[in-house]
């Protein structure tokens, strides 16, 4: 009686043992098994965003088309990319007519019980520029009384009439080009003392005037673009977050990206 007693707490232990085990496993990514047997990542962009994404002879090419298919040869899948119209991105992404969407798209707080959102892959948020060679301004802070020129009604304009308002009132923004790349014209003539441009406008102006500019960090504000994916797509997820990581380590992210760095 007594030993079968024993037998029996026993296994009430080794069941509440196995329970607790699979408790702890993470479902099966549906998602990513689909892609590994299909042999296919399907990837969903609006084409109409360049460096990022643009068709050239009906052909996608660009920043997030270099992104996307570094994460399916890390698969160890075809990439299959369906373009789509910016505002039925989501949409498509619900319906699994493709798999995830890579479109140099912000992180919405409020999608998060619907999207999986991958770590950021891009800053596009507004940064701090200078002339090669200044040592007056090394941040934000070193503003005060200086010309910044900004785009106007861009962004960066709102940003810089804000710290103006707020932290910086001596700090004259001057809203007087049309284009990111007229103020930083202006800041290579000495017009201005520094400028406020979204990063994209910014490292695609020096790369076209090579030492002219240098782009402080920590940026001004943060606008990271980021890969929407299911919400239950966690195993997927785990791996685009691999992905992006390893190419950042390497300093492969930075060069598909165009990122320079002072």
């Amino acid at each position: 009686m007594k030993w079968a007693l024993n037998a029996g707490i026993a296994l009430l232990l080794v069941l509440v043992g196995i329970g607790l085990w699979a408790g702890q496993q993470r479902p099966p990514d549906r998602y990513l098994d689909d892609i590994i047997s299909r042999g296919t990542l399907r990837v969903g962009m609006d084409p109409t965003y360049p460096p990022f994404e643009s068709l050239r002879d009906s052909k996608p090419e660009g920043r997030d088309v270099d992104l996307a298919r570094a994460i399916a040869a890390d698969l160890g899948v075809q990439v299959e990319f369906k373009a789509l119209a910016l505002d039925t991105l989501y949409d498509a992404l619900a319906d699994r007519q493709v798999d995830m969407l890579v479109s140099a798209l912000p992180f919405i707080y409020e999608r998060q019980k619907e999207i999986r959102y991958s770590v950021p892959y891009y800053q596009a948020g507004q940064v701090l520029v200078v002339r090669t060679g200044e040592t007056a301004i090394k941040s934000v802070d070193d503003l005060r009384g200086k010309r910044v020129g900004v785009e106007l009604g861009s962004n960066a304009d709102t940003e810089a009439r804000r710290l103006a308002r707020t932290r910086l009132q001596t700090m004259q923004v001057r809203p007087d080009y049309h284009a990111a790349a007229d103020a930083l014209d202006a800041l290579e003539r000495g017009e201005v003392d520094a400028c406020i441009a979204d990063n994209a406008s910014a490292q695609e102006y020096a790369g076209q005037h090579t030492g002219a500019i240098a782009i402080l960090s920590p940026p001004v504000t943060d606008e990271p673009f980021v890969i929407a994916m299911p919400v239950l797509a966690s195993g997927l997820a785990e791996r685009v977050d691999a992905t992006i990581n390893r190419l950042r380590a390497s300093g492969e992210l930075a060069a598909i990206m165009g990122e320079r760095t002072p």
